[in-house]
């Protein structure tokens, strides 16, 4: 399971330049740049609860899939989010893999989100390369 590393060109080099005034920039700006991808977990809304015990195997299923997820390293970090005013934003993991589609599958076998409790919006997400762990 790796990352891509990309050089995002000059466009992001322009952008950066531009929004950044010359007296505050003390740090280079990264050439080379690294893609991983970050995963929200989002309350569906339409989920009708089914009986209680069913929503707790749901929940530990969906836990355990995340830990496991960071145990073979394919999660860089898993976790959940406080709540925010009219967010159904409950949940980021940050996902290695070597595209798009495949953090899509991966977020798509959570069983949460297999059980239709959750929705998974992935994203690619850019940090400086060797940033991460």
């Amino acid at each position: 399971m790796g990352h891509r590393t990309t050089n995002l060109g000059t466009g992001l080099l322009a952008f950066c330049l531009l929004a950044t005034s010359a007296a505050a920039q003390d740090l280079p700006i990264p050439e080379e740049w690294s893609t991983h991808y970050a995963w929200f977990l989002v309350v569906n809304p339409e989920y009708s609860p089914g009986a209680q015990e069913a929503e707790r195997a749901v929940t530990a299923a969906h836990i355990q899939y995340q830990l496991r997820l960071q145990e073979n390293g394919q999660a860089i970090a898993a976790g959940g989010l406080g709540e925010g005013p009219g967010e159904s934003i409950i949940g980021l993991t940050i996902i290695r893999a070597e595209s798009l589609a495949e953090a899509k599958a991966i977020a798509a076998a959570d069983p949460a989100v297999e059980a239709g409790r959750l929705i998974a919006w992935v994203r690619e997400w850019w940090v400086p390369a060797e940033r991460l762990p």
